[in-house]
């Protein structure tokens, strides 16, 4: 397996200009262990509280258990758990045995588990027995027996299934006798990411990586132990695991944890742990002020939302501000973690005129089609460069030539233009990619899947736009004559296949052709426009 690692000339550079230490996760978390023992570093909605000495217990009993099943340094555990306090443990408990995270959002399905658990070889998995619709053991029911491999498997709660070790046998094994002490260059994290290829790409992240990027986020924030973290964003996706968990622990701080996200139970959470800054996708940003709005109330507490995923609304930055709450919008990928963010001395319209500026020891350039930069204000694709991007994919080297050139830069994919300030604005996506609520949906993936249908000639999915979750997926259909293809077939055909939920279209559309170029390809932005402008091409809805 092709594990990247640093450029060697960057990381001497980073490590003689401060960037980067020679202090992992793990034992950053443990000197916040030390110094606030007694403090509450975590509270979740099932009333869960972990103080950082109870952390750092609980944490040691699962290292224990995964020593005991033969995982070691340079494992990868892969953690599927909701916004509960055990996820925290979890992350911490591999980390102390210097294995490498691989956190998995609850909204895949088993197609999408039993790829990642493969292409990391996973040598421990994670997961809770059910969450909302889903159940975890039932997936790796299924999963386990074809793997090629037999990762131990632990499961927090019940399920239909018997299968791994239960929680609360794990944690009764003694604890770990003696912590590892990682490469703070070596890898942390594999984080999966769907961009334009069919399937989920795994970005590895050393600990310099992601402690550069929490440290440079919460210095702009001016963020201290004494802040109190809301998450609703899933933990276990990149959005809560670096900066719900990773930062927050960093600092020493505590992070409040809702799984279930509404509006009534979140603003109920907030208010009762007071806290003081929360990050989300739009869709969080605009439910949430709404019912603040229609309640006439406020979160006196809270300085700071930050939002991202998919452009932030006017009003929802008014509604906002009349609750005292400060709408920062942040812009950044799994393989260039947020890197611009509005900063709190920036005028309040730059929450939706921009998508922030780069935080400090962070460069971003806009760059033509030659590679050489544009005007201000010209749209070019958008370039990072700094100590938080990410090291390569998993085994894809040559995946990783084309995201990150020679020269470090990471190659968004995303169109963009600059403002004589160093904001930028996102203009569009050179990559084929549905962003949903915040999270990426490859439509080449779900394409892919959907020719199977009987009677299909042609689909393409595209995203078009949706109020609340800023994109969602329709399927757009030429079929066979006499075939009829309707949204319940490609729900049905599509959970069939292991399709995590989200990744669902949620409209379907049968045209008599698609709009084509010349050579062939399908013309996919005349696809959205026609969509969009409700034009249709000579078809029937179903």
């Amino acid at each position: 397996m092709w594990i990247p690692r640093p450029d060697p000339g960057r990381a001497r550079r980073y490590h003689a200009e401060g960037w980067w230490r020679d202090v992992s996760i793990g034992q950053a978390v443990a000197a916040s262990c030390a110094a606030r023992a007694h403090h509450v570093a975590v509270l979740d909605a099932q009333g869960g509280t972990l103080t950082y000495a109870e952390l750092d217990a609980a944490s040691s009993r699962l290292a224990g258990w995964l020593q005991n099943q033969g995982v070691g340094s340079g494992d990868i555990v892969t953690i599927c758990l909701p916004n509960r306090a055990e996820a925290i443990v979890a992350f911490l408990g591999a980390l102390k045995l210097g294995a490498v995270l691989n956190p998995v959002p609850v909204t895949y399905g088993p197609a999408d588990m039993a790829y990642v658990i493969g292409k990391c070889a996973s040598k421990a998995v994670i997961v809770a027995g059910r969450f909302r619709s889903a159940d975890y053991t039932a997936y790796m029911a299924r999963i386990l027996p074809d793997l090629g491999h037999a990762p131990a498997v632990l499961v927090l709660g019940e399920g239909a299934h018997a299968v791994g070790t239960a929680w609360e046998e794990a944690l009764a094994r003694a604890p770990l006798a003696d912590t590892a002490v990682p490469d703070a260059d070596g890898p942390a994290a594999v984080l999966f990411t769907s961009g334009t290829e069919s399937q989920p790409k795994g970005a590895v992240h050393s600990h310099n990586t992601i402690l550069f990027g929490e440290r440079a986020m919460a210095r702009a924030l001016d963020l201290t132990a004494d802040d109190i973290a809301f998450m609703a964003s899933p933990i276990s996706h990149a959005t809560g695991f670096l900066h719900g968990f990773a930062m927050t622990m960093m600092l020493g701080g505590t992070l409040s944890l809702l799984d279930v996200f509404t509006a009534p139970a979140a603003i109920a959470q907030m208010r009762a742990h007071k806290a003081s800054w929360t990050m989300g996708a739009t869709p969080f940003l605009t439910d949430t002020v709404r019912e603040l709005a229609a309640r006439s109330e406020a979160l006196p507490d809270l300085r700071y939302f930050l939002c991202g995923g998919a452009p932030v609304p006017e009003e929802a930055v008014r509604r906002a501000a009349d609750a005292d709450i400060r709408v920062l919008s942040i812009y950044g990928s799994t393989e260039s973690p947020p890197h611009t963010l509005v900063h709190p001395d920036d005028p309040a319209e730059n929450a939706w005129t921009t998508d922030g500026r780069p935080l400090a020891g962070i460069e971003v350039r806009i760059a033509g089609a030659d590679g050489g930069g544009v005007a201000t204000g010209e749209v070019g694709e958008e370039w990072s460069r700094g100590p938080n991007t990410f090291l390569g994919y998993l085994d894809a080297p040559d995946l990783t030539a084309k995201a990150l050139d020679a020269d470090g830069w990471v190659h968004s994919g995303d169109l963009a233009r600059g403002f004589p300030d160093g904001s930028i604005r996102i203009a569009g996506r050179i990559k084929e990619l549905i962003i949903r609520g915040g999270q990426n949906i490859s439509v080449r993936e779900v394409e892919e899947k959907l020719l199977r249908i009987p009677g299909c000639r042609q689909v393409a999915v595209v995203g078009i736009p949706h109020e609340r979750l800023g994109e969602t997926g329709c399927a757009v259909f030429t079929v066979d004559p006499g075939t009829t293809i309707t949204l319940a077939d490609v729900q049905r055909f599509l959970i069939e296949a292991g399709t995590a939920k989200f990744k669902i279209p949620e409209r379907v559309e049968v045209w008599e052709r698609l709009p084509m170029t010349p050579s062939g390809k399908i013309q996919k932005y005349l696809i959205r426009k026609q969509l969009t402008d409700g034009i249709g091409a000579g078809g029937t809805r179903p």
